[in-house]
């Protein structure tokens, strides 16, 4: 018996377990959004799945097609991640590509927050490590999502930290309390003849596709199209989140909403505990930009998590 029981997912319902099926199809490159609702581009990837599995294509999930997810899932997992990080993930984790030593500090603080960040860059998550690894010491994450695969890659343990937020004055005080996680992505794009650029060369040879151009209904510091995670990052995202809250015992807040992404002196000064943008503490940086899917997966991890 699977881990629902006799239960039969199909089209119209929606709850956690619906949830946890289209984590699991992000996780293989499914390209689908989880909000928990079985709608008809969650049946389309069961019955693709099903298919490729070699199972009875009835775009429904019983026993069977769940534990197969499962099993897929793991030899992914055993197909990417490379040598375990020392943590023991339940899900895939790249930990093959580690940050040098002397790029992190190796200090053990009790965490109370997780930030948000993107690259403002290209979609390899080695390439952001390798940088890192070249440039001045002890600025990174522990954290980055890849662009093309939505693989995680933990390139040093987060029970250290390093100076990912930059906030003058503060001798790293939130950086030593808090968690960050990069996602790779370009950030804020220019239109030009039609055509969407990214910052490099003064926005003028990196071109965003337009199928990856988040459009905001009103500018964001500045910005009116960003270059949008693909939903296979999100659910990365909120599979790692889903991870770290319990782990670290984050307290997590009530809800979230659009001022979520503004500047908030309360959460420098009193160190407030929860999951946050880089935004949320500098008022010169754009990650993250406004994501009404961010949002919504910030909001399940809310009902699950928050306890007033």
């Amino acid at each position: 018996m699977g881990k629902y029981g006799a239960m039969l997912l199909k089209l119209g319902d929606r709850g956690p377990e619906v949830v946890e099926v289209q984590k699991l199809l992000s996780l293989l490159g499914y390209d689908l959004i989880i909000d928990g609702e079985f709608g008809p581009r969650s049946k389309r990837s069961v019955t693709a799945f099903q298919k490729r599995a070699s199972l009875p294509n009835t775009g429904e999930v019983d026993d069977t097609t769940f534990n197969a997810l499962k099993l897929s899932q793991t030899r992914k997992s055993e197909e990417t991640a490379g040598p375990r990080p020392p943590a023991g993930y339940p899900f895939p984790v790249n930990g093959q590509y580690r940050l040098n030593p002397n790029q992190y500090i190796k200090q053990v603080f009790e965490k109370t927050q997780i930030f948000l960040h993107f690259t403002a860059g290209g979609p390899s998550a080695k390439n952001v490590i390798d940088y890192w690894n070249s440039d001045e010491p002890q600025i990174a994450t522990p954290y980055v999502i890849d662009g093309n695969s939505a693989v995680i890659y933990e390139c040093y343990s987060p029970d250290y930290w390093s100076y990912h937020l930059g906030i003058k004055g503060t001798k790293g005080r939130l950086d030593k309390a808090s968690i960050g996680i990069e996602t790779c992505a370009y950030g804020p794009l220019t239109e030009k003849g039609g055509k969407f650029y990214a910052w490099p060369n003064d926005y003028s040879t990196v071109v965003i596709p337009k199928e990856r151009v988040y459009n905001l209904e009103r500018d964001f510091r500045g910005h009116h199209n960003y270059e949008a995670f693909t939903n296979e990052q999100i659910g990365s995202l909120e599979i790692l989140l889903d991870f770290l809250i319990p782990k670290y015992g984050i307290k997590i807040q009530g809800s979230f909403d659009y001022t979520w992404f503004d500047y908030n002196e309360r959460v420098i000064a009193n160190t407030a505990p929860g999951i946050w943008s880089h935004t949320t503490v500098r008022k010169d940086k754009f990650d993250l930009y406004p994501d009404s899917r961010v949002l919504d997966m910030l909001n399940r991890l809310a009902a699950k998590y928050h306890r007033p």
